[in-house]
């Protein structure tokens, strides 16, 4: 849930009434806690919600939405029904940012750019839009810029991801079968090695132990320093099926 940057808080729900809501917003994962404003809201509905890019549309996907810290009270968005005109905007930015991902592919491929575009993202006013890409090089873009200024009439900006940072903005389902957790609730990515697969007994089989992202699981990393520094009592009982309680 966003909205929060953290605090000492220790209770329990302190909301739960319809003054929160949960919203996504395309196919994110995360909900968005935002402020009804005293209106009620079923799941479902079409919304504006003021974010700090400008407003951005999405559906109610939680109703209520329970609120942990007192802190997040202050950081939720307020939002409003979407109208018709809103809708409409929608639409034409699916619709403009399928057909921009598809030229600026085109236009990188004949400007001989060693670039892999991810994702579009339209503002909803149709004003400006960010492109985001994959290079394994520097790139000189600038040509690309104005092509795509000129095409379709907006203030761009191209954004370079990389590899993991990709893999938390397209999402997706990990070997785990969970959700990514670079598109959930993983901010800081550490450095990951080999070694923390082979203190782990793992199979080092690249495709057992790398990501979508083509780097090595994040996840090796959760549970290294119990191999690293192992509790000496545990593994006196190991191979003996006896655990300490």
């Amino acid at each position: 849930m966003s909205g929060c940057g953290g605090c000492s808080f220790k209770g329990m729900s302190t909301a739960t009434e319809d003054t929160y809501v949960g919203v996504r917003f395309d196919e994110e994962t995360n909900l968005t806690l935002c402020a009804t404003g005293g209106f009620r809201y079923a799941k479902g509905d079409h919304v504006i919600v003021d974010l700090e890019g400008g407003p951005a549309h999405g559906q109610v996907e939680k109703v209520p939405m329970p609120v942990f810290k007192p802190c997040q009270k202050s950081g939720a968005r307020p939002l409003r029904l979407a109208t018709r005109r809103d809708l409409a905007g929608w639409e034409r930015k699916i619709k403009n940012e399928m057909r921009a991902k598809r030229f600026a592919r085109e236009k990188a491929r004949e400007l001989g750019l060693e670039l892999k575009i991810s994702k579009v993202d339209f503002a909803l006013s149709g004003r400006a839009a960010t492109f985001y890409f994959t290079a394994d090089t520097r790139v000189d873009f600038r040509q690309l810029v104005r092509e795509l200024s000129r095409r379709f009439s907006v203030r761009v900006k191209l954004h370079q991801l990389g590899a993991r940072d990709e893999a938390g903005h397209l999402g997706g389902i990990g070997v785990c079968g969970r959700t990514l957790c670079c598109s959930t609730w993983l901010n800081d990515f550490q450095s990951i090695s080999i070694q923390m697969a082979k203190r782990q007994n793992l199979s080092l089989n690249p495709s057992k132990i790398s990501g979508q992202c083509g780097r090595l699981l994040c996840c090796l990393a959760y549970e290294d320093e119990n191999y690293k520094n192992p509790d000496p009592e545990a593994l006196l009982h190991l191979g003996k099926g006896v655990y300490p309680q």
